[in-house]
């Protein structure tokens, strides 16, 4: 008998069931604002899902039994305002209503959020952020892979701590390699980052990084593969949402091998060697002799899987 592998990613058919429900509601709700909202990417948990912003987890959506639950961080919710407040006998007074949303008013509240995340998002993140939103073959983002346990899908921002327990890395897209299904993995890093530089013969912080994501990847191999069939039937029937709820000019592209792991399978392979992209940088920054070697040390360390690519937009793929 074949074990049973536990997907790391999966959403219960009530959950998906409750979201259709929602994408259909034509009074309007918060989940046909997500559906519709072009610049969000959306990623699937264990029975939950988060739609980032520049890497900002806008919303974090749960499901109880017969109950979709929308989280949001405090941070998002804070109005940009020019009002002064008084500090009166040690408290600031303040009416609450001007300085946070206090009630969900469609499409213009969700921009409003996102427009609060955005002050939140580092270089790193808003850079690569086009890529996630604009390419077709993207199945996951924001990937938490566990040191030495089991990975972590929480969806909340790294801290960037050195010795944090978990890393994340950036995209996972669905190729194929040789006629097969596959799951490939990038780490990015905006050029001014220091983990991509060091002296004399030692390798940069990078280079750890991406290494114990191997080690990761490769130790739950079952698991992502598992994960990655729900995931992509997860997309393609959020998609199918939105065609029903706003016609067929509202589809997203969406690729063919996606399309065949949710639809034809063969499970995909994962590929447990990360890529490193590396962005955020002009020609003068290029051609300089220093990030040179920088550069072709990072080359040699993890050989075939680095690419410098200037500063992305929509249309820049990640595989080539």
């Amino acid at each position: 008998m074949t074990p049973f592998i536990a997907p790391h990613r999966a959403l219960d058919p009530a959950f998906l069931d409750a979201l259709e429900e929602l994408a259909n509601d034509s009074t309007g709700n918060w989940w046909r604002d997500v559906l519709q909202h072009p610049d969000l990417v959306l990623a699937v948990r264990r029975n939950s899902i988060n739609a980032y912003h520049r890497g900002a987890s806008i919303f974090r959506i749960g499901w109880k039994p017969g109950q979709v639950i929308p989280f949001t961080h405090a941070k998002y919710l804070v109005r940009p305002t020019q009002t002064y407040v008084a500090l009166e006998r040690g408290e600031f007074r303040f009416d609450a209503r001007d300085v946070l949303q206090k009630t969900y008013l469609g499409m213009e509240t969700l921009n409003e959020m996102c427009r609060a995340a955005s002050r939140y998002a580092g270089a790193e993140k808003a850079g690569l952020h086009p890529m996630l939103a604009g390419n077709a073959d993207v199945i996951d983002a924001e990937i938490a892979l566990t040191r030495l346990s089991l990975p972590d899908d929480d969806g909340e921002e790294e801290t960037g701590a050195s010795d944090r327990r978990q890393d994340r890395i950036d995209a996972a897209i669905a190729i194929l390699e040789k006629g097969v299904p596959t799951i490939r993995f990038y780490e990015a890093k905006h050029f001014t980052n220091p983990a991509l530089r060091a002296s004399g013969d030692n390798f940069p912080d990078v280079v750890r990084q991406i290494t114990d994501y191997e080690k990761a990847l490769e130790a739950y191999r079952a698991e992502l593969s598992a994960g990655y069939i729900e995931t992509a039937r997860a997309l393609l029937r959020f998609n199918d949402m939105r065609i029903r709820a706003f016609g067929e000019s509202a589809s997203r592209s969406i690729a063919p091998t996606i399309r065949q792991i949710a639809e034809t399978g063969p499970a995909p392979v994962i590929d447990a060697l990360p890529h490193l992209i590396i962005y955020g940088f002009d020609k003068a920054q290029r051609d300089d002799p220093a990030w040179g070697k920088h550069l072709a040390k990072l080359q040699a360390a993890i050989p075939g899987r680095v690419r410098a690519i200037g500063n992305p937009t929509r249309t820049t793929v990640f595989n080539r």
